[in-house]
């Protein structure tokens, strides 16, 4: 518990130190907020930062540099959504809808995707009560169950299987149904969206999971 929580903290730094050099991240930070109902108040909602935004910078901080994506994606993961249904989109951002049905804003390389808890597909797939636990154990891979709390700080950067992810320089397979849904979706296997996910970051793909039939066999 204790190792637990020292490399929650040594993460949380780092990810935060990353984010004071970011010059897009006061802007944002405020169309997160200005799209929820939290508005940096505790208890109205949080507001999570989740995705390779996150575990990118950390994974480059400890073990050195690795590919860099064409576009950066940052995903935030809403509790609750806006009061009214105007949406706060400011100058210079172009707004454009997923072929899901999920928002997104663009501006040069930088890419804002505004997914709410209530509506995360693998929340609504499982039927779940909408909750930050689900979340973690809803994610296709175990690098992607990795937040940052944007509403209070003092939790930082969270999520144990994908602390463990990094920490083990691997990546493997963490709910087999959303890994078959995003599998299927981009038109590949189980096997080769480990590996793709594994060579991106410079990590080991384990395809070997508990009570599952071998990835390579599952296509």
């Amino acid at each position: 518990m204790q190792q637990d929580k020292k490399e929650k903290s040594e993460f949380t730094e780092i990810f935060e130190q990353f984010l004071k050099n970011y010059p897009e991240f006061s802007e944002i930070s405020e169309i997160a907020r200005r799209n929820s109902r939290a508005m940096g108040r505790r208890g109205h909602g949080r507001i999570w930062i989740i995705g390779g935004f996150v575990y990118r910078p950390i994974i480059k901080s400890l073990y050195g540099e690795i590919p860099e994506p064409s576009q950066v994606d940052v995903d935030l993961l809403i509790q609750r959504g806006p009061a009214s249904q105007d949406l706060f989109i400011p100058k210079g951002w172009s707004p454009s809808i997923t072929e899901a049905g999920y928002l997104y804003l663009d501006k040069g390389k930088i890419r804002i995707d505004l997914n709410y808890l209530y509506s995360f597909h693998s929340i609504i797939s499982r039927h779940t009560k909408p909750s930050f636990r689900h979340f973690f154990t809803g994610t296709p891979m175990d690098i992607q169950s990795l937040a940052y709390d944007l509403t209070d700080k003092d939790v930082g950067v969270i999520g144990k299987r994908g602390i463990e992810a990094i920490k083990n320089r691997t990546v493997r397979i963490n709910n087999f149904e959303e890994a078959m849904f995003e599998a299927q979706k981009r038109g590949t296997s189980i096997e080769d969206l480990v590996k793709q996910k594994a060579t991106e970051l410079c990590f080991s793909p384990d395809l070997k999971l508990p009570n599952l039939p071998s990835l390579d066999k599952i296509k």
